[in-house]
């Protein structure tokens, strides 16, 4: 233990340059923080759009392209590669170079999560930028001010103001309004009932769907041809809907632990979903009631509409940010044996701990995920006595995959140290003809399996037959069949219905109460 501490170097990441100026756009959704940024960067016409989902840099992209020509935008991130050396490009954060001529760091709270914050923390501190516009929810200003203490600050307040409605039922939904709840059985329950009112007019968002699949649900509702949206919390990140009336189904949701009530941030960010600035003309926020499984705390709600907690200089937020979370680079693990990275993250994390125990805002990010691949790759290795690469190890247990799908990065793994008997089983997950009668969920799981894959052939190229181009066509098959049968299970609507008598019921059960217990 003592002698894997002896060769951890500590270090922060530095700049050498400091930037010429650095603003802060910081306030709450639809304020027209991201805007202002991006105007700069357009006007600027060189530099970085930065964000944490690939779904917001793609975003980024179809605005700055519409505006500038797609020669002159790109798009960089672990799944694609589009005109990457443009003159801007959007990506995601850990795609993000660490140095250019104008750098828009997008949601700058991020930078405390504990296991992606240290991707913001390298920019903050290390990018060598002319120009800095960080963007993000005025509770990260504690923060912003102790990375940038000099830095420029422009608070946005909202466009347009949101308005408590109360309670409202199914029946009283009108086009426009979207409906939250904080699971996908209980999104399609949802958009079941909704269907039996009005045949055919409602969209579904939720995060197993493809990106491909959730574009296509929000053009339906953008274009009309759904006249209500049932979402879950994949709302908050970057999905601008012409929503005018906005209900909460739950105020409760399961964290990966337990169930709970909803912070008022997260209600926040959710609601402010609603009112969009030049797609709509007012925003209401209330509950759905009605459904005897589906509930909703009006009182969370209606108190989360208002910030409550003092911020610097007279603000006012829902909660102060004031951390961010650094992570272990391999040079800092000095070491030469794949076999030795779990120790040596190990020893890091304990290393980083103490000497930054006294930083008030530096706090070392969790490394329980990247050493949870590490075992998985390490387990399927020694289980065919094959050998990686340091690089290809480090690169492999950086994989953008959680803990759910970590098992294909052991037959990743085995293809890139040469098992050939691994090539055939990923030719044959890349076939798109076995999507043909796909279930609903299974149609998910492969287009989850796609962004990997797509995310592998841009790292390894060619390793096992798998290409970009390969995973792309899955990724699409998989999206097509997942708008297909969520049409189907939305009209057929048995999801939060029990199975024996048709009676509504919570949706992760078959049965409603009677039925189970005759």
């Amino acid at each position: 233990m003592k002698q894997a501490e002896r060769r951890i170097e500590i270090r922060l990441p530095t700049r050498r340059t400091e930037p010429e100026t650095v603003v802060a756009h910081l306030g709450p959704t639809n304020s027209g923080k991201t805007y202002d940024a991006l105007r700069f960067l357009a006007e600027t016409g060189r530099g970085v759009y930065a964000g944490p989902l690939r779904m917001l840099a793609q975003e980024a992209h179809r605005r700055l392209a519409g505006e500038l020509g797609a020669d002159q935008v790109g798009l960089v991130t672990g799944e694609e590669r589009v005109n990457e050396h443009a003159p801007i490009v959007c990506c995601t954060v850990e795609m993000a170079p660490l140095s250019g001529h104008v750098l828009v760091l997008d949601e700058v709270q991020w930078a405390d999560d504990e296991e992606r914050g240290a991707a913001w923390t390298q920019l903050m501190l290390a990018g060598e930028y002319r120009h800095i516009r960080v963007l993000g929810a005025l509770d990260a200003l504690p923060l912003v001010e102790r990375a940038f203490p000099r830095c420029e600050l422009r608070v946005h307040d909202r466009k347009l103001p949101l308005e408590w409605v109360g309670e409202r039922s199914l029946r009283s939904l009108e086009p426009g309004s979207v409906v939250v709840a904080f699971s996908r059985k209980a999104v399609l329950a949802l958009a079941g009932e909704v269907h039996r009112l009005q045949p055919d007019r409602v969209a579904v968002l939720y995060g197993a769907m493809p990106l491909a699949s959730r574009r296509e649900e929000i053009d339906r509702f953008l274009h009309g041809r759904a006249d209500v949206c049932v979402a879950t919390d994949v709302l908050g990140h970057g999905v601008n809907l012409p929503c005018e009336t906005l209900l909460f189904a739950e105020t409760t949701k399961f964290d990966g632990q337990q169930r709970r009530d909803l912070e008022p941030w997260e209600l926040a960010q959710i609601a402010g979903r609603a009112g969009r600035f030049g797609l709509v003309e007012r925003g209401h926020v209330g509950v759905l009631v009605g459904l005897p499984w589906a509930s909703a705390e009006p009182e969370l709600v209606r108190a989360a509409l208002e910030p409550h907690v003092e911020l610097p200089h007279g603000h006012r937020g829902y909660r102060i940010v004031d951390e961010a979370r650094i992570g272990p680079r391999l040079g800092d693990l000095n070491v030469d044996d794949p076999r030795d990275l779990d120790a040596a993250l190990a020893a890091w994390h304990r290393v980083a701990t103490r000497q930054w125990a006294h930083e008030s805002w530096l706090a070392v990010e969790s490394l329980a995920p990247i050493r949870g691949r590490l075992s998985v790759v390490q387990r399927h290795l020694a289980g065919r006595g094959r050998r990686l690469s340091l690089a290809d190890t480090w690169t492999l247990v950086n994989a953008p995959i959680d803990e759910d799908g970590a098992e294909i990065l052991g037959v990743l793994a085995l293809a890139v140290a040469g098992d050939t008997a691994q090539r055939h089983l990923l030719q044959w997950l890349l076939d798109v003809s076995r999507l043909r009668e796909a279930s609903l969920e299974e149609a998910e799981q492969a287009g989850g399996l796609a962004a990997i894959l797509r995310w592998f052939g841009l790292q390894f190229p060619g390793v096992a037959g798998v290409t970009i181009e390969k995973a792309a066509a899955l990724e699409q098959a998989a999206a097509e069949r997942v708008v297909s049968r969520l049409a189907v299970e939305v009209r057929q609507g048995q999801v939060g219905r029990c199975r024996s008598c048709g009676a509504s019921c919570p949706p992760w059960f078959p049965l409603c109460d009677r039925c189970a217990r005759s």
